[in-house]
């Protein structure tokens, strides 16, 4: 089995200096370039714990990514990963994963490889593996939100946030290195990319919460 999750490709500090760099189209940024890299990552630790307060992410929960194999129905867990607390999203279909414990999996589908490919809609986790309830049809993007093992996390470590969230990081340290190089427009455009992404997360998580609650309104009338 070589298929394993893996942190988001930008969940490094170089990673996120390049994105914005990409942004920027100016050269390399480096350590006496405007705005310099430790500018750069200053601002980009500044949105993390913005990001971090506004929705409660944390150094103990981590996430990790990946695209799913024709045929393949068992996947190699991150390093770090400890039991408990694990969250399985498709990126793909934007659909929440259902999971089962290895005892009601293996009761309910006892010859995985036998079943025909199909999207992922079940999966388990065992024997540090994510099994899913069949073989993969094609390539979906999954995401795993799982509580990690370790000690507390640098102000420089990203793991913690979602994909999505890292890209918003980049676009307030780009308004703010527009800011630096006095292109006040640029710098308009993408604070305004930064809040209106604050935004739009928010009002989503605020409807994921509601929809987890199971609390219904009843009309008396």
């Amino acid at each position: 089995m070589s298929v394993a999750f893996n942190h988001s490709t930008l969940a490094t500090t170089a990673n996120l200096i390049t994105e914005v760099q990409t942004n920027l189209n100016r050269g390399t940024i480096g350590a006496t370039s405007t705005p310099t890299s430790t500018q750069v990552t200053n601002w980009l630790v500044r949105a993390k714990e913005e990001l971090m307060e506004v929705f409660g992410f944390t150094w103990a929960r981590v996430f990790a990514y990946m695209d799913t194999v024709a045929g393949e129905y068992q996947y190699a867990l991150p390093t770090d990963f400890a039991s408990g607390g694990k969250v399985v999203r498709d990126i793909t279909q934007d659909v929440r994963l259902f999971n089962l414990a290895p005892i009601a999996f293996d009761t309910v589908f006892p010859d995985v490889a036998g079943n025909a490919n199909s999207a992922p809609y079940i999966y388990c986790i065992k024997d540090r593996e994510l099994w899913l309830s069949s073989p993969a049809s094609g390539v979906y993007r999954l995401e795993l939100e799982y509580k990690r093992t370790g000690e507390d996390a640098t102000a420089a470590t990203w793991t913690y946030l979602p994909e999505s969230m890292l890209f918003k990081l980049t676009d307030y340290a780009t308004y703010r290195a527009f800011m630096a190089l006095m292109q006040f427009e640029s710098a308009q455009v993408y604070k305004a990319e930064w809040e209106f992404a604050v935004k739009k997360a928010t009002r989503g998580d605020g409807r994921k919460k509601w929809a987890a609650s199971g609390y219904k309104v009843h009309s008396w009338l």
